[in-house]
């Protein structure tokens, strides 16, 4: 090791959520900051714990940077635990959840990556719609509170332009904990609902999507949500190039710079990711044409 060790700190729901990695990795060595010579990374994962309880971890280990994993939650965890040390987030709209001051002067201890949401939504639509062949109805679900979040009603315009625009009927509902999930999924499937969409929406509470895309598997609903966590498809930002953005603002800091002098960038470059495992338990035949237009395709 040498003299100048640093030390980054990783806050994620669990190993399993850290796409993208290796090229995060990559990217820091490039900028200087190669593990096992001048950094050392922790971890904490809040699946068990909770997030707030892993942030606090986190920043008792007095780390020199936290990195966010996996959207808003986890940054306003760490944000809530520290004022003093560096955060780098990913988020679909830091401003109105209260990261960040503006995109452009930060202020504060935070500073990141800005991945605008409705392309996304859209999207997903599309993306079901030629996964089932056809798609008539859709649910929104999400945590409760979510509502309250200044990004909800841009959140709600954009599924319903694309709802709009292909004809689909979409019905918004809130779940409170993991307990609601089982009889509203039943409810749905027995009002013949085609498909589900589940987001957390950056609550504090967050939403065990591995548990949530099991049950949806139970009852045969196709459900959009992280396809690696066994959800049938999802649109996301390109996550090796996110990586690298983020790796580019963890290296700046450990150089020195300060978050609040650090503009957040904002993102665009979407990708499709198919659960063939996932299409195949539910009996689904996927066209070879949707198949080809995935970036990953989970077998």
């Amino acid at each position: 090791m040498d003299a100048r060790t640093s030390r980054l700190g990783i806050l994620a729901f669990s190993a399993a959520e850290i796409s993208g990695w290796d090229a995060f990795v990559a990217e820091l060595a490039k900028q200087g900051h190669a593990v096992g010579r001048n950094l050392v990374i922790e971890r904490q994962y809040w699946r068990e714990v909770g997030l707030d309880a892993a942030a606090s971890a986190l920043v008792a280990l007095k780390v020199d940077v936290i990195f966010a994993i996996g959207g808003t939650p986890p940054a306003l965890a760490v944000k809530r635990a520290t004022s003093s040390i560096p955060i780098v987030f990913e988020s679909a709209d830091p401003v109105g959840f209260g990261l960040v001051s503006s995109l452009a002067r930060p202020g504060g201890n935070l500073t990141g990556v800005s991945m605008q949401g409705s392309a996304i939504t859209s999207k997903q639509m599309e993306s079901m719609a030629a996964a089932l062949g056809t798609l008539k109805s859709m649910a929104y679900i999400l945590p409760s509170g979510a509502r309250s979040f200044s990004w909800y009603p841009s959140y709600v315009a954009a599924a319903t332009a694309a709802a709009t625009a292909l004809g689909v009927r979409i019905e918004f509902h809130d779940v409170s904990g993991l307990a609601g999930f089982e009889p509203l999924i039943r409810q749905l499937v027995n009002r013949d609902i085609n498909a589900v969409e589940v987001f957390d929406g950056g609550t504090a509470a967050g939403i065990d999507y591995e548990r949530v895309a099991a049950l949806c598997l139970r009852y045969r609903l196709p459900a959009i949500g992280p396809a690696r966590l066994g959800f049938l498809l999802e649109c996301r930002f390109a996550a090796e190039l996110i990586e690298q953005r983020l790796a580019y603002f963890v290296s700046r800091i450990l150089n020195g710079a300060k978050p609040a002098e650090l503009p957040v960038e904002e993102f665009s470059t979407l990708q499709l990711v198919l659960n063939m495992k996932t299409a195949r338990a539910l009996g689904l035949s996927i066209s070879r044409s949707l198949v080809i237009r995935a970036d990953e395709v989970i077998e």
